[in-house]
């Protein structure tokens, strides 16, 4: 290694010669002598270890000992407004310090006015000799110390005013290595880590070495972890790298100067897979709606065609629904809706929302809420707050009366997150749930929760003619609501209940009186809308209704008892002995409660007629429970629907054991 044997004195005699600056001010070249002394020295900041009292980021402190002069954005930047700007360069050695290059500013302007420099030998912080300036004008600085220095250590102090920005590009130092000092190891620099995602399979890592006292004798690229890549120039600065795969891959850049001392900087390259592409997964896919169109069926908004449309039928009431079976679980990030009959006509949904079926209800989905939506505007685009994984998507219509939807198209990809645990549907209370066919109160059991697998029975509940279930705007269960509804007050009675309970309000929103009147078609449509929203038994399906909801209940029976397990009575108001189909209702299980003061043979009669008149043997009618003093009141429906063994026996009953 080559070495100086000079003294300090020596330095500084070459010094005071002009040695270490460049061409001389007076335009005369410095002698051969003092230039072969100048070749000695060597920049001892290049690339050192660079801190600093306050940073303005992305400008840190060792962009100033970077080597780089000329690009603006390798710069050390302490900010404004800081009164304390110090940049420490620890040389790693001991040097004898000659002279220095400073280069400030930003572009060809702004140069640093005002600095002070200093230097430690270990014994603490001092001025470098003829190194600080206070009227400073140029951009680069070249500057011949008064007296040399033994240092370990540089700092540069900015001392402009507290409003400027003191920008320093490079800091270079000059100088020889102390007499008697060992070999100091090079300083090695892999480069930035990097990162690439497949399909690129393939880098070039450049890195660098420097020597502070001799040279560097080779460079060696090796591989220390991570999934194992083809290397390539693996003894020059630049290194390539091919055939990586997924993961994290370290590579390490030793560097050997001419003494035999070694050195390493470590660098990593992180592959990504290939960014999921994601498709229409609704295209082509089964898709049911609460109405539809005979011209426009729902299977039309998911048949990729712009020019064909889902199109519901004339409705009363708002929410409208278009189910769409994704056929598997998948990972859904947005939706895309064309609404209307084409792309330029005004007759686009104004208010609707998507759900995701999450294994027991429908969810809404965050970021896909809409209200006031322009009718010219056809295009609605959602991107979901978080991806959705479900195996089922829904859009409800909140218009009326029609809901048009071109195309739907939800862009996600096969799901590889399969969900596990409860539930977090809304059990052990009454909630209100918006239907197309009759608003309701839901009640689901308190451990509807507990897993994604078991079903429950369901029980359809109708109210009286002149009831109620739901407040008049339908945004909440009345305080005291008409029939069974009623009974989930009692926090005893929500705890015993085991089945889904659905108490529909026949009103339109914001009508309280007149009668109330269920239609038949319409409490069997919303039965086929629970049977897909909720977890149901379908071997275990019941109604009840008490008054005219009775009477509605036995009209429905009367047709057919194909899709009902049981049935119970409350309070019928109409006489159904002699209707020519009663015998159809022989083997459905039956349990009839009427008030004394009631007329209670019009249930009795029913027990008789099918016990005597329908063919041989008992039918599945149980003996009807008629309550002494009671009338056509709470005092018979309120008693009957508290009656618990009412339960006991219903949830026994299924629709497969029945003759």
């Amino acid at each position: 290694m080559q070495r100086l044997s000079s003294r300090l004195g020596a330095l500084m005699a070459c010094a005071l010669m002009g040695c270490g600056t460049p061409e001389a001010t007076d335009g005369t070249t410095s002698p051969a002598s003092q230039r072969a002394a100048l070749d000695t020295l060597v920049n001892v900041t290049l690339n050192k270890p660079a801190t600093a009292s306050v940073s303005q980021d992305p400008f840190r402190p060792e962009y100033a000992v970077d080597g780089d002069i000329t690009s603006d954005d390798s710069r050390w930047c302490p900010g404004i407004y800081n009164p304390t700007r110090l940049l420490d360069i620890d040389l790693q050695g001991t040097f004898d310090l000659v002279r220095m290059e400073l280069y400030t500013g930003y572009r060809d302007i702004r140069p640093i006015k005002s600095y002070e420099l200093f230097y430690d030998d270990g014994t603490g912080w001092r001025p470098l000799p003829g190194a600080s300036q206070t009227n400073n004008t140029s951009i680069a600085v070249f500057t011949t110390f008064s007296q040399p220095v033994t240092a370990k250590k540089v700092r540069f102090s900015c001392t402009d005013t507290l409003a400027d920005n003191c920008r320093v590009k490079e800091l270079w130092v000059f100088g020889a290595p102390h007499e008697g000092q060992v070999n100091i190891p090079p300083v090695v620099n892999a480069g930035a880590d990097r990162a690439l995602t497949l399909p690129a399979t393939s880098v070039s890592l450049t890195g660098s070495a420097t020597d502070a006292d001799g040279v560097v004798s080779s460079l060696l690229w090796t591989q220390v972890s991570g999934p194992v890549a083809t290397l390539a120039s693996t003894t020059t600065a630049t290194l390539g790298v091919a055939g990586l795969s997924v993961g994290t891959s370290v590579f390490r850049l030793t560097a050997t100067d001419d003494a035999g001392a070694s050195s390493f900087d470590d660098v990593s390259v992180t592959v990504a897979p290939a960014p999921d592409v994601l498709t229409n997964v609704a295209l082509n896919k089964p898709a049911v709606a609460g109405t539809a169109s005979a011209s426009y069926p729902a299977p039309l908004a998911v048949d990729g065609s712009l020019t064909t449309r889902w199109e519901s039928t004339y409705a009363f009431m708002t929410h409208n629904y278009l189910d769409v079976d994704l056929q598997g679980l998948h990972e859904v990030s947005s939706a895309e809706l064309h609404m209307s009959t084409s792309a330029t006509s005004a007759f686009a949904m104004t208010a609707f929302e998507l759900q995701a079926w999450d294994g027991g209800c429908w969810k809404t989905i965050p970021g896909t809420v809409v209200e006031s939506h322009p009718v010219t505007t056809p295009l609605r685009t959602l991107t979901f707050t978080a991806p959705v994984h479900t195996d089922k998507v829904r859009v409800v219509c909140k218009d009326k009366p029609y809901c048009r939807l071109r195309e739907l198209k939800l862009l996600g990809k096969p799901s590889t997150v399969t969900p596990t645990g409860p539930t977090t549907c809304a059990a052990g209370q009454q909630t209100v749930v918006r239907n197309l066919r009759y608003d309701y109160a839901l009640f689901l059991p308190a451990r509807y929760n507990d897993d994604r697998t078991t079903t429950w029975p369901v029980i359809i509940s109708l109210h009286g003619v002149g009831g109620n279930t739901l407040t008049a705007d339908h945004t909440a269960v009345l305080a005291s609501p008409e029939g069974l509804a009623k009974q989930f007050n009692s926090a005893s009675f929500r705890a015993a209940m085991k089945a889904i309970v659905i108490s529909p309000n026949q009103r339109m929103p914001f009508v309280t009186n007149g009668d109330a009147w269920f239609n038949n078609a319409s409490v069997l449509a919303l039965l086929d809308d629970v049977k897909r929203d909720y977890r149901v038994d379908l071997d275990r399906v019941y109604l009840t209704g008490l008054s005219g909801g009775a009477n509605t209940g036995f009209e429905m029976l009367l047709a057919s008892t194909a899709e009902f397990a049981a049935f119970v009575p409350v309070a019928i108001t109409h006489v159904y002995a002699t209707n020519p189909n009663l015998c159809g209702l022989k083997t459905l299980p039956i349990w009839a409660f009427q008030g004394a003061l009631d007329e209670p043979s019009r249930a009795t009669d029913i027990k008789t007629q099918l016990d005597t008149a329908c063919g041989a043997g008992p039918s599945a009618m149980r003996d009807v429970t008629v309550y002494p003093g009671a009338g056509h009141s709470g005092a018979t429906w309120d008693t009957a629907y508290a009656t618990l063994p009412l339960y006991d026996w219903l949830l026994q009953q299924r629709i497969s054991q029945r003759p």
